[in-house]
């Protein structure tokens, strides 16, 4: 996990933190994900399974993205407001190395004898 602060300034004019935290997971069970994503919505007033499965999608064909947003973005943090959540795959972030352009062949310069002084 890695931490970056930033300094910034907040509407009264008081020196604020602005924090950036990354995380980086493996879903490694689609459905274990799903059930805990489905209970955590169904603790909302008023949701339903219906809505569940608007936002989540259903247990067979399942939203990762939006699993993970439903567990991992917090709806509040005490002395914090949430500035911006991303939930993105390892596809959409551009899990593949960039491929650097290849630089031109250098000539290679003709070797010349340093005097050596005694």
């Amino acid at each position: 996990m890695g931490l970056r602060s930033l300094r910034t300034v907040s509407e009264n004019n008081a020196e604020t933190t602005e924090y950036r935290i990354t995380v980086t997971l493996d879903v490694v069970d689609v459905q274990a994900l799903w059930n805990a994503a489905a209970e955590r919505a169904l603790q909302a007033p008023g949701m339903t399974l219906a809505d569940v499965l608007d936002t989540i999608g259903p247990r067979e064909d399942p939203s990762i993205a939006d699993c993970l947003a439903m567990l991992a973005v917090p709806t509040a943090i005490p002395g914090c407001t949430l500035d911006d959540a991303r939930i993105r795959s390892s596809e959409e972030a551009g899990a593949e190395p960039i491929a650097l352009p290849r630089l031109p062949a250098i000539t290679p310069l003709r070797s010349c004898p340093i005097p050596v002084h005694a």
